[in-house]
């Protein structure tokens, strides 16, 4: 029997998904320097792993970075966990830390391969680094 929420869970269970990915991947976390505020009392000595810390701690996003995900969220919802594009797009944000991974977008001029389902998402992220300049 499957669980419905398993199937389909809401865009607010997607995003603490996400959010667990991104602080319990086996990369450096400093690379999310620019979505969590104050990194750095993650990275300090200790017996426990930063990815343990974060994960215990699972400290708030960014404002952007929170934007970003959710933004990603509304264009692919379940897709993000799926075979296609949007789970390639998923593993380079998780890779890159959001705010990376937005700034990225913004740099691919209109002539680059990017689906034309993306392409309302990346005017997205324009729209969020207006809004959250910092």
């Amino acid at each position: 029997m499957t669980d419905i929420a398993v199937i389909n869970p809401d865009k607010d269970a997607l995003y603490e998904r996400i959010r667990l990915l991104l602080f319990s991947a086996d990369l450096p976390v400093q690379r999310l320097e620019a979505d969590i505020d104050d990194i750095g009392r993650f990275t300090t000595p200790d017996v426990r792993s930063p990815h343990l810390r974060l994960v215990e701690a699972m400290p708030p996003l960014t404002p952007a970075a929170e934007a970003i995900v959710r933004a990603m969220i509304r264009a692919y919802g379940m897709d993000l966990f799926g075979r296609g594009s949007a789970n390639s797009g998923l593993r380079a944000l998780i890779k890159a830390g959001p705010v990376k991974f937005g700034q990225t977008a913004l740099m691919l001029g209109p002539d680059a391969p990017v689906p034309e389902r993306a392409r309302p998402l990346v005017e997205e992220f324009n729209r969020i680094f207006e809004r959250y300049p910092g």
